[in-house]
């Protein structure tokens, strides 16, 4: 039995064997590869040369540097929208264009791009009054600790970038959880006595909107003043815009290292407000309106000084002094949108509207020092500062307007249903 098994047992293969016959194998492939190369009758085609032309990525949101001027963002949620590179509708103010690369940012659509309402972590944006509003580091909120909305309307052809700054990094400006907004303004030529910068802009729903600023230096004192006016009817009937706004600022170059800013601002609009709609009317037709007499009106001032001053090449130090000044008014017809404003069979008359008046008196002062020093061989800054406010907001509400259209602020009974001062003083 086991000289049968041995005869029988298979063979065995060489590793040298099996190496000659891969090699044929792999030979005998490259041969049919190669014919079939040979037997292609594909044509070839030159194609003509194509040219791309567009626009290059531009990013329009940055970082705040880690030390800028008196305030110290090293380390905090900061943004940057330079308005220069943004590819928003500017002329409109469409804050859902503006704000749309910003995390967190909640956007409310009111008043035809009169008022950009924004607010971040789930907060109120009616007008912005979650946020420390600023205009070049001036405070345009209308009353901070009382009315904190900003009734100020900027025209944002006139801003170079604006500021954002959240979380613990905004408490050096304010007690506004919120944040801090601050649109800084365009500086204008620095080569040239004068220079004129004008836009101009036409659009749908009879916009008209025109924007003319001129801008210069002349040895120590340059400056930019401008001039904005736009109108345009709503997507909805019976609304309507009527806008201007003016500023003007001059920086005198005292010395070396020291800097006066003097400021003026004005925004004025009258918004012909079309009423509320329900669920039910909005589904039917978005663009009918409930009411033709409601109109709001603010016009807001902003007057300012800031000084510069570089006391040492270590030391820095920023005062400012401004206000805010000017009144919101308003006469409506104040009711749901369930309630028809029509003519009162009694009287054969509308019924009167009502008339509010709230008038803004704020003042602030601030001044603030950064100092920078070596410790252990490291640089390190030093930020210290002190606000002082003094507000006087005297409301007057409830006044019985007149029952016929058109806007007027007068009184059938010369009584105001409230006449309230809201008084603040903050440190």
């Amino acid at each position: 039995m086991m000289d049968y098994l041995k005869v029988n047992k298979m063979p065995t293969v060489s590793t040298r064997s099996l190496k000659l016959f891969l090699t044929c194998i792999l030979f005998f492939l490259i041969l049919l590869s190669t014919k079939g190369q040979s037997e292609d009758t594909t044509q070839a085609h030159s194609l003509p040369v194509i040219t791309v032309d567009g626009m290059p990525f531009r990013n329009s949101i940055k970082k705040l540097e880690p030390i800028s001027g008196t305030y110290i963002y090293a380390g905090k949620k900061s943004e940057v929208i330079s308005l220069t590179q943004h590819d928003a509708i500017v002329t409109q103010k469409i804050a859902r264009q503006l704000f749309a690369k910003v995390p967190g940012i909640f956007v409310y659509d009111m008043e035809g791009g009169n008022q950009i309402n924004i607010a971040s972590r789930g907060l109120d944006p009616h007008r912005g009054w979650e946020f420390n509003m600023r205009k070049d580091g001036i405070i345009i909120n209308s009353d901070m600790y009382g009315y904190p909305a900003s009734h100020y309307s900027i025209p944002l052809e006139s801003i170079d970038r604006i500021e954002i700054i959240r979380g613990t990094g905004a408490l050096q400006y304010g007690a506004q959880f919120g944040g801090m907004i601050n649109y800084v303004s365009k500086k204008g030529s620095d080569s040239k006595p004068i220079s004129f910068e004008s836009n101009n802009t036409i659009g749908s729903y009879n916009l008209v909107s025109t924007y003319n600023a001129l801008s210069g230096k002349y040895k120590k004192l340059s400056y930019y003043a401008y001039h904005s006016i736009r109108k345009r009817n709503g997507y909805r009937k019976f609304e309507e815009t009527d806008y201007d706004a003016q500023g003007i600022n001059l920086t005198f170059q005292a010395l070396s290292n020291l800097s006066i800013r003097l400021d003026w601002a004005r925004s004025n609009y009258l918004y012909r407000i079309p009423g509320p709609l329900t669920d039910a009317m909005f589904l039917a037709d978005p663009t009918q309106a409930t009411r033709s007499r409601n109109y709001y009106n603010p016009t807001i001032n902003i007057p300012s000084i800031k000084v510069n001053w570089q006391v040492t090449p270590n030391t820095k130090l920023e005062f400012i002094s401004s206000a805010v000044l000017g009144a919101r008014k308003s006469v409506l017809f104040d009711k749901v949108a369930t309630i028809k404003d029509t003519i009162n069979l009694s009287t054969g008359q509308f019924n009167p509207r009502q008339v509010d008046i709230d008038s803004f008196n704020s003042y602030t002062q601030e001044l603030r020092i950064l100092h920078q020093y070596n410790l252990g061989g490291k640089k390190h800054s030093l930020a210290a500062g002190i606000q002082l406010m003094n507000n006087d907001l005297h409301r007057l509400q409830l006044g019985k307007g007149t029952p016929g259209g058109g806007y007027t602020l007068a009184l059938t009974d010369p009584v105001w249903g409230r006449d309230i001062h809201f008084k603040t003083n903050n440190i």
